[in-house]
């Protein structure tokens, strides 16, 4: 089966009933990228929210973006997404330039994002809140899918099968009929995953996607996330407070502090980093990642450590 792309080409050829084995996006033959923030800094006011912030995330990557609350890292996110243009500084997918695009022509580029806080229709089944992803990727217009026309019944029948084999990969095929505001929190976190998925994303942007888990819930969403990167080949940049899963999970990290980009490599290599034991502990606390555990045993997690939570320090506009 192949389902039609916003240029009405192909996006990917995709395996039916394969519980998992979902091609990539880029399965038409496009080339992985990375994803690169050149110098960007982004100002509300006086206050500078980032400061000269780079990095690169290779293609099928985790590279996740950690700091203390209110860093910058949702910051970041929305500059990559389109929300915020930052005053300095670009970002690139391979050679395209996406700042300055509205977050519709991003998405369509490739970049993909889950949110902290959930959205959705509570009164809509999961099918349809996941079938909002697949909005770009649309070629039939407003009235030949109000008089459901041949072509555009086609092309919902297209998407909603790729919908049922995202739900599959992420083991939500018995909710599809269900009301997603009768989902236990854990699975309407998973809904919201499947929503970013749905748009085909080359690079595939976590906002806390484990916040206010369970331990299992925790467990099985670390699974999906490497199952993503593992399985199609996506680029994850990862926002997440829960430090045992960044560890475990990324192959590189970038950590913010007040704005500022303050250490960047391997996760190892970035527990032992000095400046990221000040940030999450303070000036004359430093016992040493043997003592105190480092940013693992510092960094809160949940909700209440949530970029966007008002006793946070993120500067919001």
């Amino acid at each position: 089966m192949t389902v039609v792309t916003a240029d009405g080409g192909p996006a990917s050829s995709l395996g039916q009933g394969t519980g998992g084995a979902l091609e990539s996006p880029g399965g038409a033959g496009g080339l992985p990228e990375p994803l690169v923030v050149e110098h960007v800094s982004v100002r509300f006011g006086a206050l500078r929210a980032l400061d000269d912030v780079s990095l690169r995330a290779e293609p099928g990557s985790i590279h996740a973006i950690i700091g203390p609350n209110g860093a910058g890292k949702s910051t970041l996110f929305n500059v990559i997404s389109g929300i915020y243009r930052p005053v300095e500084g670009r970002v690139l997918l391979g050679e395209t330039v996406l700042t300055g695009r509205r977050p519709h022509q991003i998405t369509a580029f490739g970049i993909g994002r889950s949110f902290q806080n959930l959205a959705g229709s509570p009164y809509e089944p999961v099918l349809e809140n996941i079938m909002i992803g697949r909005h770009h990727l649309t070629r039939t217009g407003f009235l030949a899918a109000g008089l459901r026309l041949p072509a555009a019944r086609r092309e919902e029948r297209l998407h909603r099968a790729r919908v049922k084999e995202i739900a599959e990969f992420l083991g939500l095929t018995a909710l599809l009929p269900v009301p997603i505001g009768m989902l236990a929190y854990g699975d309407r976190k998973r809904v919201e995953v499947a929503r970013a998925l749905a748009t085909e994303p080359r690079v595939l942007l976590l906002d806390e996607p484990v916040a206010g888990m369970n331990a299992a819930e925790t467990a099985q969403m670390a699974a999906t996330v490497r199952q993503i990167r593992d399985g199609l080949g996506i680029t994850v940049l990862l926002v997440e407070h829960d430090m045992s899963m960044v560890m475990s999970l990324a192959d590189r990290v970038t950590v913010l502090d007040f704005g500022q980009r303050i250490a960047d490599g391997d996760p190892a290599a970035v527990q032992r980093d000095p400046a990221v034991i000040r940030a999450y502990l303070g000036p004359g606390e430093q016992d040493g990642p043997g003592e105190s555990g480092g940013p693992a045993a510092a960094e809160p997690s949940g909700d209440a450590a949530s970029d966007a939570s008002p006793a946070g320090r993120e500067v919001a506009p």
